[in-house]
């Protein structure tokens, strides 16, 4: 999986993605799970003007296969 850029492509409405933020607002991971929602509606300000959050997106793996016990 590669990072789509949020300029080329949003995830379709209501599927959860990971976001990446070039922005320090979680610290040192730049990462969130989110969706199309989170990445039209978060901004920032940077030098009084306010840019979204997020500028990539990929979609979330598929959930491990867990053996029944």
């Amino acid at each position: 999986m590669e990072w789509i850029s949020t300029k080329v492509e949003l995830p379709c409405e209501g599927e959860r993605v990971l976001l990446y933020t070039p922005f320090e607002v979680f610290g040192d991971d730049h990462s969130c799970i989110g969706n199309q929602e989170g990445i039209r509606n978060c901004t920032v300000s940077v030098q009084g003007e306010m840019v979204p959050v997020f500028t990539h997106w990929m979609p979330l793996p598929q959930w491990p296969v867990v053996p029944a016990a």
